[in-house]
């Protein structure tokens, strides 16, 4: 769900995707605990965005500004990322011996679990671990 917004202006009145006030806008800290948190490296973000590394190094780095559609799209991942924990938790909540599998590999997961390509088996740890949070008895273990 990335829609593009106009690229030209209207009757003077700013059009583009630039239109968040300065005050709410996504700082470089917050961007980089976010994806942190959702377990995306500084190589697995840019990939999922879509930008290049040195992109997402400026953001970083204050150079650039982080544009608003990429504050969308971190949402977007955010929800995601928690309907899958949400996913993993009702799974797991009638089972007596709840186990769930991770991945050693990016490889790995996206060949047992081809939807969630680009996300890094990293990302999936992560999941899982949040759930493991709602689920005390929730075994983990490689997929062999």
């Amino acid at each position: 769900m990335n829609a593009k917004m106009p690229p030209a202006s209207a009757g003077g009145i700013p059009v583009g995707e630039d239109l968040i006030p300065d005050d709410e806008r996504m700082s470089a800290a917050e961007f980089r605990t976010i994806t942190e948190f959702l377990g995306l490296s500084q190589v697995d973000t840019p990939a999922i965005l879509g930008v290049n590394e040195r992109t997402m190094r400026h953001w970083l780095s204050g150079r650039n500004l982080i544009p608003d559609r990429m504050r969308i799209r971190i949402e977007e991942i955010e929800a995601f990322t928690a309907r899958a924990v949400g996913d993993v938790v009702d799974a797991c909540m009638d089972i007596p011996d709840p186990t769930v599998l991770v991945y050693r590999t990016d490889e790995d997961m996206w060949a047992a679990r081809p939807e969630f390509r680009p996300y890094p088996a990293r990302w999936w740890r992560h999941v899982v671990a949040q759930a493991a949070i709602e689920v005390p008895a929730l075994m983990i273990d490689y997929r062999s």
